[in-house]
């Protein structure tokens, strides 16, 4: 393995960890608890989440909360997900080893993610083990989300890391237009929660669709 990348900076919910269930479960009780009857499917909450957990609760709810109703859901979603997120989620097939690999030739691992700080943080404790990622960043309320590149340059910056030297895998278009943003070339992933023409659609270097690629582009 020659490269001049030396960080890989990786999505997690759909990209690392397949998620959904346990996502879906958590808005659904709160649905559930607030008396509205909307019955979405797997493929509705795969729409719904990759623009921060406060966005997923507001589509969940259809877009009827007032913004005062969004920030109290909102506040009992974050530790009640908290509770649920491991009975359900997963590393995808192939993914550990493919990380071991990265981690075998030195390359740094970065997590980038909309979800949560603290939640991410124990999702990825709990699957992949502490410390194996040698930097995660999460939502924190008040700063900037994905596609901003806010939480990307942090991440690159923790680990010494500038863009030309970084990789970035994701699967959604929020993935695509972060590592444009932060000017870190693109890798689309299909085998999370969006589709092939939604990845196409933001000019990636690549698209690809199972994990075993993923040391075969760094």
């Amino acid at each position: 393995m020659q490269t001049k990348i030396k960080c890989a900076v990786f999505d997690l919910d759909g990209t690392l960890v397949n998620t959904i269930d346990d996502l879906a479960n958590t808005c659904n009780i709160l649905l559930k608890k607030y008396g509205y009857n909307y019955i979405w499917n797997e493929s509705d909450y795969k729409r719904f989440v990759g623009n921060g957990a406060k966005k997923l609760v507001e589509r969940a709810f259809d877009g009827k909360l007032s913004a005062d109703e969004l920030e109290k859901i909102y506040a009992e979603f974050k530790p009640l997900y908290e509770k649920t997120m491991l009975d359900n989620a997963y590393a995808y097939d192939g993914i550990k080893e493919q990380l071991d690999t990265l981690k075998s030739h030195g390359i740094k691992l970065c997590v980038v993610t909309n979800k949560p700080n603290k939640a991410a943080e124990g999702m990825v404790e709990h699957i992949f083990g502490k410390d194996y990622f040698d930097f995660i960043s999460g939502v924190v309320d008040g700063k900037p989300t994905k596609p901003d590149p806010y939480s990307t340059l942090l991440a690159l910056d923790a680990v010494g890391c500038t863009a030309d030297e970084a990789i970035y895998f994701g699967d959604s278009n929020v993935d695509m237009q972060t590592a444009r943003n932060a000017g870190i070339e693109a890798v689309g992933v299909t085998w999370g929660f969006r589709t092939f023409e939604e990845l196409f659609a933001e000019h990636p270097s690549v698209i690809i669709d199972e994990p075993k690629y993923i040391s075969k582009l760094i």
